[in-house]
């Protein structure tokens, strides 16, 4: 069951084959029922899992862990069904309550390779590197031989060495960490910056992170090594924020943008689950992270040229340099235009229902009261 890799700026999140997993029979996650035994339709958790595996295919996230809990509470000594409660809890961006269940799944069944890849990817998207690191080397000593794992450790295995001597400054909503001493006063002072940045997003919104949100601090070879991202990107938010540090203080109102862009990340994250496309996600974190919307208009203004919209939902790190302060501006632009017709709340609202998994078209026009297609082609006559 591969990983998908995940591209630069995206929440790493686990992606299976449910052609493989799901869809080819109950004998993939569940013993047969009994020949000739006869259920209720709805007290039937073979049916039940089966109903949840269509609905993680379509992700209906929320119809999916409903269907697996009652499948589970007929069950419960299936430990499959636990783990695709969990599962479906993790593709919901609901990390805590997703690692209690993936735990107690491993508890049943050690070898259950699935759950020990998906525990670990939540508790990596915590910042949690340590443990999701025991997770993976206690699934390898299960399978040894599974390139998922392996993969995982490989990767995670070089930023847990490099973060093992960090310090951490913390307060009720983040934890950073930081290398030494000689960065304390950095530290310090994005604690108060993200600080502020929650406070003013949370009330745009009207709503705040209940998670503690984990950053990290490096030096700019270390945020390299790390995230892949490219020489333009001045933060990276990938289940924990990550900004170079190296002249911040200097720079104190771009630090400032940067930490409320990459906040709001979290808080897309949050509410979405991952599920928010890019010009939404990258679009709502520009438009945030300053209430000068003026920064937006200037680049469209300096610009006659306009991306596609569609190009717009796919990664930005693969834009040639020179297009991508148009595509934050085209995005930011988007939303603004979102929140004009219908408010704030409507662009939470849209959020939270691609975090139930409903389709992103239908959750649009849901939330925005018309239909996307439509609202595309309003954004092209600007």
């Amino acid at each position: 069951m591969p990983v998908v890799p995940v591209p630069p700026f995206h929440h790493p999140v686990t992606a299976f084959v449910l052609t493989t997993l799901l869809a080819v029979g109950m004998a993939t996650t569940l013993s047969a029922a009994p020949a000739g035994q006869t259920k209720p339709a709805t007290k039937d958790p073979y049916q039940l899992a089966e109903q949840g595996n269509a609905a993680l295919k379509e992700k209906r996230y929320e119809e999916a862990r409903a269907a697996f809990v009652e499948a589970s509470r007929l069950l419960p000594r299936e430990a499959s069904l636990v783990f695709l409660t969990g599962y479906a809890s993790f593709l919901l961006g609901q990390a805590a309550e997703a690692r209690p269940v993936l735990e107690r799944a491993l508890t049943m069944d050690p070898k259950l390779t699935n759950a020990s890849i998906v525990l670990g990817w939540t508790l990596y998207n915590q910042g949690k590197v340590a443990e999701a690191v025991k997770v993976i080397e206690a699934g390898l000593t299960q399978a040894p031989q599974n390139k998922d794992l392996t993969s995982l450790l490989a990767e995670w295995q070089p930023e847990l060495d490099l973060e093992r001597g960090f310090y951490e400054a913390r307060n009720a909503h983040f934890s950073v960490l930081f290398q030494g001493p000689s960065d304390e006063l950095t530290a310090r002072r994005i604690v108060d910056l993200l600080e502020d940045a929650y406070w003013r997003v949370g009330r745009q919104l009207s709503t705040y992170p209940t998670e503690v949100v984990p950053v990290i601090l490096y030096t700019r070879e270390q945020f390299k090594a790390s995230t892949g991202g490219p020489d333009w990107a001045a933060g990276i938010y990938d289940g924990r924020i990550k900004i170079p540090t190296v002249g911040a203080l200097q720079q104190a109102d771009a630090l400032k943008r940067t930490l409320a862009h990459e906040f709001t990340h979290a808080v897309v994250r949050q509410l979405s689950g991952g599920a928010a496309p890019k010009w939404l996600n990258e679009g709502l974190a520009r438009l945030l992270e300053s209430d000068d919307f003026t920064l937006v208009t200037q680049v469209l203004d300096r610009s006659p040229k306009r991306l596609p919209h569609a190009r717009l939902e796919r990664e930005f790190a693969s834009l040639p340099p020179e297009d991508v302060s148009l595509a934050y501006a085209q995005s930011a632009f988007a939303v603004k235009k979102m929140i004009d017709l219908r408010g704030p709340s409507a662009v939470v609202t849209l959020l939270q229902a691609l975090g139930r998994g409903t389709a992103f078209e239908s959750a649009f026009q849901q939330s925005i009261f018309m239909r996307y297609e439509d609202f595309v082609a309003t954004l092209a006559r600007y």
